[in-house]
């Protein structure tokens, strides 16, 4: 992005641009007046430049830590320079815990996943027991056809209650 400042931006590279600002907003180097200032120039951004700029003051993400570190050697040299090219062969660390998704997920109790998978079959239980009371009253006696919904998952639920009850609660 910086080595043709001049070249006409694209709605990828204003989508880029505008993630990135995100990121920098979520980990707290941008107030919320700046961030949705500078989406707003992003958006209207022409030019690679002016993208550019927008984040100049930002330090870059940590997966592209390599491209910044070889187009400001580029810069210093005053020499272009193709990212292709210059790729190394491993991939740079994935170790980020200051991931947005790491860091707003709550850790989820096995006790949890059992109540509310006990819900979800009981609900489409109850609803499919209020289709066969409907088809009853309309049109008489019916064989209880709910049983199937329910039975299948309860075994299985039932089963891994029975577990958790004998070897204690079941892995996060």
């Amino acid at each position: 992005m910086l080595t043709q400042p001049a070249m006409r931006a694209s709605d990828v590279d204003r989508e880029a641009a505008v993630e990135l600002l995100r990121i920098h907003h979520d980990q707290g180097r941008l107030t919320l007046d700046e961030y949705a200032e500078r989406v707003g120039i992003a958006y209207a951004a022409v030019t690679l430049g002016e993208l550019a700029r927008l984040l100049k003051d930002l330090p870059p993400p940590e997966h592209l830590a390599y491209e910044v570190a070889l187009i400001r050697e580029a810069e210093a040299r005053s020499l272009p320079v193709d990212l292709r090219r210059h790729r190394p062969r491993t991939p740079p660390s994935e170790d980020r815990d200051d991931a947005p998704a790491e860091r707003h997920r709550r850790s989820v109790s096995g006790r949890e996943v059992l109540r509310a998978l006990w819900t979800a079959v009981l609900a489409v239980t109850a609803v499919n027991t209020g289709i066969w009371l409907l088809v009853l009253i309309t049109h008489g006696p019916v064989y209880f056809w709910p049983i199937w919904v329910f039975g299948p998952p309860a075994s299985v639920l039932g089963a891994v209650e029975l577990c958790v009850r004998r070897h204690g609660t079941p892995p996060d």
